[in-house]
């Protein structure tokens, strides 16, 4: 009876979803229905790149502008239209994966109960601090020492030393942590959330690799590490897409109506992708996405 509750709400979330992009992309549109040959041919490849985008960051916790951001500024469009329509597109990809993650953390409950059990706390305390983070970097105009090529380069080389480190140095120790975490442990967590909120604002990804990388790091499963980081992203986006919606005005509805129902769907196939894979291969595809979207801009 559980499992059918939760499929209604994913399948009227996808419904929703599909039809806010209709209307927004298509019938809100100057060109219309007539205009959508055109825009198939010309723009139909980034549901590829969607589809890519958001496999990959509901399976690591990674969000998907670690392929977004390379993608589109690669294909053309300027930094602030890159991260901006990235930022839309995740809205769809990452809150289909967190409906995909609640999913497997409702079923592993009865077996992981003592570890469970901390999620909604620490995904409480992890999402305020990011949303802070990248709405004060927002509205007070906060912006980067360097470009956002340097920013993303040295954050996504940084987090995959990171997952490396905590994968081979400590691969059989404090697996499947139960215990609550310590006032010290809580404290660096809302730094690293604020943190990573704050560079979340700038090129569309970061706070749900380090919010990975940190439970990892205080011992919890990786499935456990994953699914508070993309429920923590798909929120963090949300928050931060109404500013583009209403100061920057650079989200490009061709790649978004594209894009999206392909994020759609990456992010309900990562979850099956995530358990097949394992944790091991998990963590090393988490760190090599990031090795190689980074070498781009070195």
């Amino acid at each position: 009876m559980m499992y059918l509750g939760q499929n209604k709400i994913r399948i009227g979330f996808y419904f929703i979803s599909l039809s806010i992009l209709f209307l927004t992309c298509v019938a809100f549109d100057t060109q219309g229905i007539s205009g959508l040959p055109t825009r198939v041919w010309e723009s139909g490849h980034f549901f590829f790149i969607g589809l890519l985008a958001a496999t990959i960051a509901n399976a690591t916790g990674a969000g998907g502008g670690v392929v977004f951001l390379p993608a589109f500024m690669s294909l053309g469009l300027s930094p602030t239209e890159s991260v901006a329509t990235s930022f839309a597109i995740q809205c769809f990809g990452m809150t289909s994966g967190a409906l995909a993650w609640m999913t497997l953390a409702r079923s592993e409950m009865p077996v992981f109960r003592g570890q469970w059990q901390h999620f909604n706390s620490i995904f409480v305390v992890c999402s305020l601090s990011s949303i802070l983070g990248l709405l004060g970097a927002q509205w007070l105009n906060f912006m980067p020492f360097h470009s956002i090529h340097l920013v993303f380069a040295v954050f996504s080389i940084l987090v995959a030393l990171l997952i490396l480190y905590r994968t081979f140095i400590f691969k059989n120790k404090n697996q499947g942590r139960t215990k609550t975490l310590n006032m010290i442990e809580l404290f660096g967590l809302v730094l690293v959330c604020l943190g990573g909120g704050v560079i979340t604002a700038w090129i569309s990804v970061g706070v749900g690799e380090l919010i990975a990388v940190v439970l990892l790091l205080f011992g919890f499963r990786v499935q456990f590490a994953i699914a508070v980081a993309v429920c923590v992203t798909s929120l963090t986006v949300i928050s931060a897409v109404f500013y583009h919606l209403n100061v920057s005005e650079a989200i490009n509805s061709d790649v978004l109506l594209f894009a999206a129902p392909a994020a759609l769907i990456g992010g309900a196939l990562a979850k099956p992708l995530a358990t097949i894979l394992g944790n091991i291969r998990l963590k090393l595809l988490m760190a090599a996405w990031l090795v190689i979207s980074a070498a781009a801009y070195i």
